[in-house]
């Protein structure tokens, strides 16, 4: 009897996950903020088939599960040891003081701590931002990393 019953709810659960699959009314957000019409900006609207759809839903919580791109960021702190964590604190203290605006980000690694700026989409502007903060900065590095997408305003 138990085992009909886990077997019954089991199929229950199998069912409903797949009717939480998207479906033709499903809109993405990027889609809905194109298609929103603004006075004086005129209308897009835009046609395409179901499975089109269903794709870009597919292929939008796929990249929602780990958000971010492929790019570079530059390493100005990587150090071990019993200070490590507050040395990573007044590093990043002091470079959001001398550079406002440009994001910081602090990691830890066992047994590293690591502090990395910056958000950039390719090595080349990476690179334009390392030879400024260089001077300040002479142990610094550029490191591929997942980063944040820009913003789009």
């Amino acid at each position: 009897m138990r085992k009909i019953f886990l077997i019954a709810v089991l199929t229950l659960a199998g069912f409903n996950l797949l009717a939480q699959g998207t479906n033709e009314n499903t809109i993405l957000p990027i889609l809905e903020k194109l298609q929103k019409n603004i006075p004086g900006q005129g209308k897009i609207v835009i046609k395409q088939d179901n499975s089109v759809t269903q794709l870009h839903s597919l292929r939008y919580l796929q990249n929602a599960k780990s958000p971010g791109m492929e790019g570079f960021r530059i390493r100005i702190f990587f150090e071990i040891g019993q200070f490590a964590r507050k040395n990573s604190e007044d590093v990043m203290q002091a470079f959001m003081e001398k550079y406002p605006g440009v994001p910081v980000y602090q990691s830890y690694q066992n047994p590293y701590w690591k502090i990395s700026v910056g958000d950039f989409r390719s090595r080349e502007s990476a690179l334009k931002f390392y030879y400024e903060i260089l001077k300040d900065y002479p142990k610094a590095f550029i490191v591929p990393e997942r980063v944040n997408f820009p913003s789009l305003e």
